[in-house]
């Protein structure tokens, strides 16, 4: 299981982000966040919030339901795009217009077993962001 993260190298003509949600901003703050994978990439200063219940990107969770996904997104330019990927297979999709989105999402869909899910972001500029995933493991 692996997070994500996103870098540019010091030559490159483009900037990328490794944004790490770290509890505290400390050296070993920052490489516990890395290790537990709560993390997200971005091609710009976008802000990605996403969440299964109490879990954070790049958890591992059980869940005796159909797992409700909460989402907060502020871009830099108008969001073109969020999408709730499962598994590799699209199944939500917002389209919000708008520099600021929050939605929550309840897949109905889940059975039992273990399955992953991410948020992939593109704004009308082409910007992106993508979460590292969270895996619920559903009873």
């Amino acid at each position: 299981k692996l997070g994500v993260q996103s870098s540019s190298d010091h030559i490159s003509t483009h900037t990328s982000y490794a944004c790490v949600l770290a509890e505290n901003f400390t050296r070993e703050g920052i490489l516990d966040a890395i290790r537990k994978r709560h993390t997200y990439a971005a091609t710009d200063n976008i802000v990605m919030d996403f969440q299964i219940g109490t879990a954070i990107m790049g958890d591992i969770v059980k869940s005796a339901g159909p797992p409700k996904l909460a989402v907060r997104i502020e871009g830099t330019a108008p969001i073109k795009t969020i999408d709730v990927i499962k598994n590799n297979t699209y199944i939500h999709q917002l389209k919000p217009n708008q520099q600021i989105a929050k939605f929550e999402y309840v897949d109905n869909a889940s059975a039992p077993g273990e399955s992953y899910y991410y948020v992939r972001v593109e704004q009308t500029d082409g910007q992106l962001a993508w979460s590292s995933p969270i895996w619920v493991t559903r009873n």
